[in-house]
């Protein structure tokens, strides 16, 4: 979320996010590849935090927004814990250029706790999913 400024600069927010490795694409709104050239596996995408979620490339210039936010979705075909690391990163460089706080889902301020808590709970995940049984 934006700082004391209260918004993020469209194009400021867009330099960043290009340089972070995400690409503009399907839901007009920002995903992370595997390949920071935009191919490979779909590790993580970032919408605008003001509905409906979306960008619009051509009005960057001119676009304002008090925040964006990352989020991936199980499960992945590549190493989630690894993904979520790349997607704090990059919450974490975005938020550094550009004046911003990072937030949880419920906009409290992003700990290291929660961001423990949030790690255990991709590999709780991942562990159940691996130990579970096809249907017959």
């Amino acid at each position: 979320m934006a700082g004391q400024q209260g918004l993020f600069n469209g194009a400021e927010l867009l330099d960043v996010v290009l340089k972070s490795g995400l690409r503009f694409g399907s839901m007009d709104i920002f995903h992370r590849y595997s390949d920071a050239k935009g191919d490979g596996v779909l590790l993580f995408s970032m919408a605008n935090m003001v509905k409906p979620g979306t960008f619009d490339l051509d009005a960057m210039d001119t676009f304002e927004t008090p925040g964006v936010s990352l989020f991936m979705t199980l499960p992945l075909d590549a190493d989630s814990i690894k993904a979520y690391e790349l997607l704090v990163q990059t919450a974490y460089d975005i938020a550094t250029a550009l004046g911003g706080e990072l937030k949880d889902e419920r906009r409290s301020a992003m700990t290291r706790q929660t961001l423990e808590h949030n790690r255990e709970r991709i590999s709780d995940y991942e562990r159940k999913r691996l130990f579970r049984r096809p249907n017959r």
